[in-house]
């Protein structure tokens, strides 16, 4: 049996998509974190909102909407990273961790298909 090389280069793209989101300042997307940054700090995109209808920045009708147009925007691009690291995750699941050295797959990703 040998490491199934997929599954190992789709082990070190989760990892290097989970730093960038954490870059983004998107923590991660466990659901236990995204209920209590949901309670305790609002989402990502309130966040940023926040400082676009703030009584030092910017106040009013226009404010209200460029806020909520943040907020919105912002939690959208949090959604899809998060959806990307769920997705990459699956399909690492999906994968044995180990192959028969006689698998094809072993040669990924040279293997004939």
């Amino acid at each position: 049996m040998v490491a199934n090389p997929k599954r190992q280069a789709l082990e070190k793209l989760s990892e290097y998509v989970s730093h960038k989101n954490q870059d983004l300042g998107f923590e991660t997307n466990s659901a236990t974190w995204d209920i209590a940054r949901d309670i305790f700090q609002g989402s990502k995109g309130s966040e940023f909102s926040s400082a676009v209808n703030a009584s030092d920045t910017w106040t009013g009708p226009l404010a209200n909407t460029s806020a909520e147009d943040t907020k919105t925007d912002v939690d959208a691009v949090d959604t899809v990273f998060s959806d990307l690291l769920d997705r990459i995750n699956a399909a690492i699941t999906a994968l044995p961790e180990e192959l028969d050295e006689s698998d094809p797959a072993v040669n990924w990703p040279n293997e004939s298909e």
